[in-house]
């Protein structure tokens, strides 16, 4: 089953420091649903995913957050930081497909189970090296993912490897057992294991490897101008022969304002960009640009803090969420170009599966509950923590207006620096409401790791054993529409507590510029840099 192949110590400061990482990230996710003016001059459109590339040349790529490290462990493995970086440096060894959301190999040749999830066997391609020379090995996988799972690295992605009992087969296999049996484990190493590192590299200079990195990708760090670009030049020993990669240098320049972004590449002084903006996306179309757009789950959203008042009290989510139109909200910030969301599962995402929706707007019964929390002694009076920027503060200041048209209810906004955003919000917990965005491209392990009531990761407070007992459904089953149904279950209950209130679908694009073909996209939108080039 699953993901087989068709052919081919830090301190605490580290620690501080992988949190203002995380926070310069969440600030760009954001702030970036602006939408913006401005134009550029057109290019042909681009061929997007299609289209063989000539061999050579160069391609310069704007992403709008600089990497805080190129390690496995501390980078941010998100489309708009560094998660192109990492498929150029590592390539991903498995890949969530952009068009269905399967898990498919890439260094792997499968990862399978027999046994409904309790035991994984991974099998490696052979022959393939790390660009030091190192074989790509079953201990090599062991080892990168043994260190995530040590504490003193305080991996970001630790919960995915914690428990993993690891056993070294052969050269090429790799047995794994899980703490739990999970028929979708195949999920969580293709969103948070999916990158490889040199052991050789790492055990010479632990401290340095962010900043040095070896991998097994199409390319080769070779300098990095902190806040400015990172210089990438074809890797000679990669994998997939000497045609592969076809480009011979990438160049990933730091550009934070994505409407800039987009009119780099349209005015060609850049090749390619991303943007999570609908307003920015719905332009660089406008302008020509080729749009490799992807269906995700999650959305932007209203999440409550559901362990403390007022928002312990499910009336409360209620009120609120019924009190907001999205509609509105996406025509006055927007200008309509983002989508309307119903929940946050995609049903295209699952097959096209019926999923309930969310509550609609009801600004009758959002007063009722308003007024019957005033008169329990409970008048709504909360903040509404937020990041510092112009984007998030015009969202802010619409909820504001709107919940103060309501008898009994008050909203403050708490805008905080991006530096404080996160750990105030995940690591605190400190807030009573927040504005957040999510881009997951599938429920495992993202949504899981957020929902269930035991999870490390679950800085809403909310706990529904029902929620629980569905994301375990779905980890137990290899019957596709078995996990559909667990997940229709789960968007059920969400439903009726409202932990969070998704406003707007996810919108994410790369957008390329006239001559760039063989644009593919994976997971959340990262791009797979040994297939893209010039024609």
């Amino acid at each position: 089953m699953r993901a087989r192949a068709q052919g081919r110590p830090n301190t605490r400061p580290a620690r501080a420091r992988a949190l203002r990482r995380a926070a310069a990230v969440a600030a760009v996710l954001l702030a970036a649903t602006a939408c913006g003016g401005g134009k550029s001059a057109k290019h042909p459109p681009a061929d997007g995913a299609s289209g063989t590339p000539a061999r050579g040349g160069s391609l310069t790529f704007l992403l709008p957050v600089d990497s805080r490290a190129l390690d496995p462990f501390s980078a941010a493995p998100v489309n708009v930081a560094d998660a192109s970086r990492l498929a150029a440096i590592y390539d991903p060894l498995l890949l969530t497909d952009a068009a269905t959301g399967a898990v498919r190999p890439h260094l792997a040749e499968s990862l399978t189970s027999a046994d409904n999830g309790a035991t994984w066997i991974l099998k490696l391609r052979p022959n393939v090296a790390f660009s030091d020379g190192t074989p790509f090995d079953a201990e090599a996988v062991k080892y990168t993912w043994e260190r995530h799972a040590d504490p003193a690295v305080r991996s970001l992605q630790a919960a995915a490897a914690t428990g993993l009992a690891l056993t070294v087969a052969d050269p090429l296999t790799l047995k794994i057992v899980p703490p739990t049996p999970n028929a979708t484990f195949d999920h969580v190493v293709a969103s948070a294991l999916t990158y490889i590192a040199s052991p050789t590299a790492l055990r010479a200079d632990p401290a340095g490897f962010a900043s040095k990195p070896v991998g097994a990708g199409p390319f080769m760090l070779t300098e990095w101008v902190r806040g400015d670009h990172q210089t990438l030049k074809r890797n000679p020993k990669y994998w997939q022969g000497p045609d592969k990669p076809y480009l011979d240098q990438v160049v990933f320049k730091t550009t934070p304002d994505l409407l800039q972004g987009m009119n780099a590449v349209a005015g060609g002084q850049a090749d390619l960009t991303v943007s999570v903006d609908p307003g920015i996306i719905a332009q660089a179309k406008d302008h020509g640009l080729a749009a490799t757009s992807l269906d995700l789950h999650g959305g932007q959203m209203l999440a409550f803090n559901n362990a403390k008042p007022p928002f312990d009290d499910p009336r409360a989510r209620r009120a609120v969420s019924l009190a907001i139109d999205p509609a509105e909200l996406n025509k006055l910030i927007y200008d309509g170009k983002a989508t309307v969301a119903h929940g946050v599962l995609s049903s295209a995402r699952l097959g096209g599966a019926q999923l309930a929706p969310q509550p609609g707007t009801d600004k009758a019964e959002a007063q009722r509950l308003f007024d019957e929390l005033a008169a329990a002694g409970k008048p709504l009076d909360f903040g509404l923590l937020v990041t510092q920027n112009p984007t998030t503060a015009k969202v802010a200041e619409y909820l504001q207006s709107r919940l103060g048209a309501f008898r009994n209810v008050h909203m403050r906004v708490d805008a905080v620096a991006a530096a404080q955003f996160v750990p105030r919000q995940q690591i605190q917990r400190d807030y009573q409401a927040t504005l957040t965005q999510q881009w997951i491209d599938d429920p495992e392990p993202a949504l899981a790791q957020l929902l269930t009531s035991a999870s490390k990761q679950n800085w809403l407070g909310y706990a529904n054993p029902a929620v629980d007992q569905a994301f375990a459904a779905a980890r137990a089953t290899t019957d596709p529409a078995a996990r559909t149904a667990a997940f229709a279950s789960v968007q059920q209950a969400l439903d009726t507590d409202l932990p969070f209130f998704v406003t707007l679908t996810p919108s994410t694009a790369v957008l390329a510029g006239g001559g760039i073909t063989g644009v593919a996209v994976y997971n959340d939108g990262a791009v797979l840099m040994d297939r893209i080039g010039r024609r």
